[in-house]
């Protein structure tokens, strides 16, 4: 029930709104594919070629169509290689966020392994633009602090 009015507030947050300032937490996942951020153009062309074969087989898993789209509409917006981090919204949902370089920046250094030691968390304030259908973009990271609290990682 928690997760539906999570991704009820989600929903009626971005669809009222071209951009949105809002204030979550960063979140990591221990495995986590949400771009092709760093990765080298021969890997980029690989995976690629296994999406176009994806999308053009009819025998394909449901799952993986849908992962192959979602890469081509994050290409489609030009998010493909961009940086992108994890929000915690609301009690148990998280919410994946592209930004720039830029922004990147301001809070790429954060450790969820130091921050789990010494029992903090970084809550961020940011403004944030819906591209897709769940594909956002932080247009700016207005404020990041660290603060006592626990930070999440997902499996």
């Amino acid at each position: 029930m928690n997760k539906i009015l999570t991704l009820l507030l989600i929903t009626t947050i971005f669809s009222c709104k071209q951009k949105e300032t809002t204030k979550a937490d960063l979140s990591f996942k221990l495995i986590s594919m949400g771009s092709f951020y760093g990765a080298e153009p021969e890997q980029i062309e690989k995976a690629e070629k296994i999406f176009d074969s994806i999308r053009t087989n009819p025998n394909s898993k449901k799952q993986d169509k849908e992962l192959s789209k979602y890469f081509l509409r994050l290409k489609n917006k030009g998010l493909y290689t961009s940086p992108y981090i994890n929000l915690r919204i609301g009690t148990d949902s998280t919410l994946v966020v592209y930004l720039s370089e830029f922004e990147y920046k301001k809070i790429k250094d954060f450790n969820h392994n130091d921050l789990l030691k010494r029992n903090k968390k970084v809550e961020l304030e940011l403004d944030i633009v819906k591209k897709d259908i769940d594909i956002y973009y932080a247009e700016q990271i207005i404020s990041v602090k660290e603060v006592d609290g626990k930070t999440t990682v997902k499996k």
